[in-house]
């Protein structure tokens, strides 16, 4: 076990504003607009981009004790997911657009 740095949240003190959620490249936390938001462990590389966008500084950087076997392949694959959602999300959006025109060009 390897000491390595990760990002946690004051859930007290969390107004639930998602910039958080939206600022992290590794999809490593978890919660949803108005509600306080976690961070997963797993998932956090301790980058501390999180830590400077939260507007109320709940975020904050401690030591835990983790095995870092495999930890760049994981980081790689929750990136990659991460934009993976957000092009399904714009793509269905698009698509729901595209079929809402369409029902009022019919009429």
């Amino acid at each position: 076990m390897t000491e390595r740095q990760v990002a946690i949240i004051n859930e007290e003190n969390c107004i639930g504003c998602a910039i958080c959620i939206e600022a992290c490249p590794f999809d490593a936390i978890i919660g949803a607009q108005n509600y306080s938001h976690r961070i997963n462990f797993n998932e956090c590389p301790g980058c501390k981009i999180c830590v400077n966008k939260c507007p109320t500084d709940c975020i904050r950087i401690i030591k835990i004790n983790q095995n870092k076997n495999d930890i760049k392949e994981k980081f790689k694959y929750n990136f990659t997911r991460k934009e993976s959602r957000r092009k399904n999300i714009q793509k269905n959006y698009n698509d729901s657009i595209d079929k809402q025109l369409k029902e009022i060009l019919k009429s």
